[in-house]
């Protein structure tokens, strides 16, 4: 079965404050054998890094959609 023919799968990562671990995170998922996803990463107004790592790893792959809370809602 080739990727168009598998189901899509959402993985959801919420974030705030990870900057120490979104690319580990990130690499460990796009490591699956299963390809036919998408990364929906929920940034909970970080303080760190974490937003422009995963806004550069999103230049990368066009899998990973990003949303970002202009407010912390905890």
């Amino acid at each position: 079965m080739d990727r168009k023919e598998q189901p899509l799968v959402s993985i959801v990562i919420p974030a705030y404050n990870n900057e120490n671990t979104i690319i580990a995170t990130l690499e460990s998922i796009r490591n699956q054998s299963y390809k036919n996803i998408e990364i929906i990463i929920i940034d909970d107004n970080s303080k760190d890094k974490t937003l422009q790592l995963v806004t550069e790893q999103q230049k990368k792959d066009n899998r990973i959609k990003i949303y970002h809370n202009s407010t912390n809602l905890g």
